[in-house]
Formats: structure tokens, C-alpha cells, sequence
């Protein structure tokens, strides 16, 4: 008898806690990839728990700027956004990442503007229109950066007619601003070694003597380019105010810029040259409440961001953030500006 009354007692127990589970909703928690659409949010989103989102985040080679920045705000969600664990991977860059975003490859990526507007409309080099991509902000201004030994009298990009130039990886958006700036000059493979190597590769290609000059399209300092300042003298190639008129006459993604004085060791003057905001970008279908979190996190940490990384001082500049885009902002980006009234 002793038993029977423990075995109903047993029994009557769990019913009841099933019976409570069932009144709030209680369900095991199952992992979501990144392009789940099921609600949910980071907390202070007003929706439930999305579970967990594993999210992969697509780079460039790890001499220029796209994979700290990209290693960056892969770090900062996953430590501040409920639920998500997002990792980095090298790719080629922004011509990859564009591709690989919409094709579902990756779940968020970082492109420049350029490409991203290229492949939005189907543009060579991309084959057709890639209109499910999106943009959820913007994190630094890429600029065309040519560097050579100082021994070689070298001063501006047309001067390298002739000679054996790094212009990134084939398809990088390094290779493509190189391409549309030489055109300009009347540089082209054909009458010019142009060599498809990584930033950190050009880089040190020209610190031992194999090449003459190597390109990155890049924020700003370059990393490969910083490090052969430091153990060489190099000359930070110019372009003429004709130049630069004509290459934004190309390209509508395009903005003038200069690389400061001081931005390399022994660069002691501006140099005038041009280039494109940093853009990233996910797909159009990626969850409208994730998307939201992850722009509220970059916005509210941007000061952060810019603190352990230079080149995203810009981010903390919310009309750099989310303003002038190419292509349309996804809509869990769009809702999360508005309300802040930056858009």
C-alpha cells in the first residue's frame, strides 16, 4: 500500500509539471541556422527566445582590412546578441562575399560598395542580378593605397606602366579598383605584369624586390603595407586630380579620399587617391529580429569597436553608419534606424 500511494504520488507530480510546461509554452531549445526565419530576438527586442543561431561570416585574406573588421563584429555578436555564434572565414573578398551572400554560402559578409552595387545589378563581372542581397550598415571606407620601395623613384600610380604590380587577389575588389584606375592611365595586362597576390603577399613581394609596387583597396592602415613601412623605406603612390576626376566618372560607388600623413612610417605627405564605403550585408531573407539586433549591437558599441580597431572610427558616426547605401537596407535594419531616427 506504502508503494501505491508513492507511485500516485510519483505520478500525480509529473502530470503536474507537464501541466505547467504545457501553460507557458515550455519546448526544448534547438538550434536555428542563420537563415531560420522562425520570431525571436536579442533580449530588449520584445520577442522570445529565437534558440540558438549559428551564423558564418565571410572575410577576405587576413593582410587587408575585411577580416578584423569582419573578425571584429563577428566577436562583438557573438558576446552580445542572445543566442548567436557567428565565425569568420577568409575568402578572396568582396567579389566572393557578394556571391557567397546570395547564394547562401555564408549568412553576413563584408563588401565594398562598389562590387556590392555590381552585383545587386548583375554587372561584370557578376553573370546576373544578385537582388535578394542586402545591406545592414556600414563600417569603414576602403581606399585604393599603392606602395612601393622609395629606392625605386616612384612617385604616382601611372608610373608603374611597364612595371610588375600586385593588384590583389583575381576578382578581389582590390583587383577591380586597380583595373578601373589604370584604365584611366592606359595600364592593362598587356602592357604591364599585373600580379594577383593577397595584400599581405604584395606587400612583401615589394620588400623583396620580386615586384615593383603593390595595390590594396582596403581601410586604412593597410596591414601588410604598415608592416613593410616598418622594416622599409616605401613612398605611398599619388594619383593627379585628373586621375581621380576621371576614376569617379567610371564607377558612381566611388568618393574621393586622401591617405593622411603619418598613416605609414616615413610617409610625410597627403596623398591624394579615391574609394568606397565598406559595406555589410546579409541576405534578404535572413530573420527581420536578428537583423534588428545585430545593427542595434553594432550602433550601441560602436565607440568599442572603433577603440579596439582604428579603421572603424567611422562606425561611431551614425550617418556614416546607415546613410547613402547603394542598394537597399534589409528590413530588420530599416526598422531599427528609423526608430532610432537616423533614417
Amino acid at each position: 500500500m506504502k508503494r501505491t500511494k508513492q507511485a500516485i504520488g510519483i505520478f500525480l507530480s509529473a502530470a503536474m509539471m507537464l501541466a505547467m510546461l504545457a501553460g507557458c509554452g515550455g519546448k526544448p531549445s534547438t538550434s536555428q541556422g542563420g537563415r531560420d526565419n522562425s520570431s525571436g530576438a536579442a533580449s530588449g527586442s520584445n520577442s522570445p527566445s529565437r534558440g540558438n543561431v549559428m551564423m558564418t561570416f565571410g572575410t577576405g585574406d587576413t593582410g587587408g582590412s575585411l577580416y578584423p573588421a569582419g573578425a571584429a563584429l563577428s566577436q562583438l555578436w557573438t558576446n552580445s546578441v542572445q543566442g548567436v555564434k557567428c565565425n569568420t572565414q577568409t575568402s578572396t573578398g568582396s567579389f566572393q562575399n557578394v556571391q557567397d551572400v546570395a547564394s547562401g554560402e555564408v549568412d553576413v559578409a563584408v563588401a565594398t560598395a562598389d562590387v556590392v552595387l555590381n552585383g545587386y545589378n548583375g554587372v561584370e563581372p557578376f553573370t546576373s542580378a544578385l537582388e535578394n542581397v542586402r545591406v545592414i550598415g556600414a563600417v569603414y571606407t576602403s581606399v585604393s593605397s599603392g606602395v612601393a620601395l622609395k629606392e625605386s623613384g616612384l612617385e604616382y600610380v601611372h608610373d608603374l606602366l611597364g612595371k610588375r604590380v600586385a593588384v590583389g587577389p583575381a576578382a578581389s575588389a582590390t583587383e577591380n579598383s586597380c583595373l578601373d584606375a589604370f584604365e584611366v592611365m592606359g595600364i592593362s595586362a598587356e602592357n604591364t605584369s599585373l600580379e594577383n597576390l593577397g595584400l599581405g603577399d604584395g606587400a612583401d613581394s615589394v620588400g623583396d624586390g620580386i615586384i615593383d609596387a603593390a595595390f590594396g583597396f582596403a581601410g586604412l592602415p593597410i596591414g601588410g603595407q604598415l608592416n613593410l613601412a616598418a622594416t622599409k623605406d616605401i613612398v605611398v603612390l599619388n594619383y593627379t586630380q585628373e586621375e581621380i576626376d576621371d576614376i569617379l566618372a567610371g564607377n558612381e560607388a566611388y568618393i574621393q579620399s586622401t591617405i593622411p600623413a603619418g598613416t605609414y612610417t616615413g610617409q610625410d605627405y597627403d596623398t591624394l587617391t579615391f574609394g568606397v564605403k565598406c559595406l555589410v550585408i546579409v541576405s534578404a531573407d535572413l530573420d527581420e529580429s536578428l537583423v534588428y539586433d545585430m545593427c542595434k549591437t553594432m550602433n550601441e558599441n560602436s565607440a568599442d569597436l572603433a577603440a579596439g580597431n582604428a579603421i572603424l572610427s567611422e562606425m561611431t558616426d551614425p550617418s556614416f553608419l546607415c546613410t547613402n547605401m547603394p542598394i537597399p537596407l534589409h528590413p530588420g535594419a530599416e526598422k531599427y534606424y528609423a526608430e532610432q531616427g537616423l533614417i
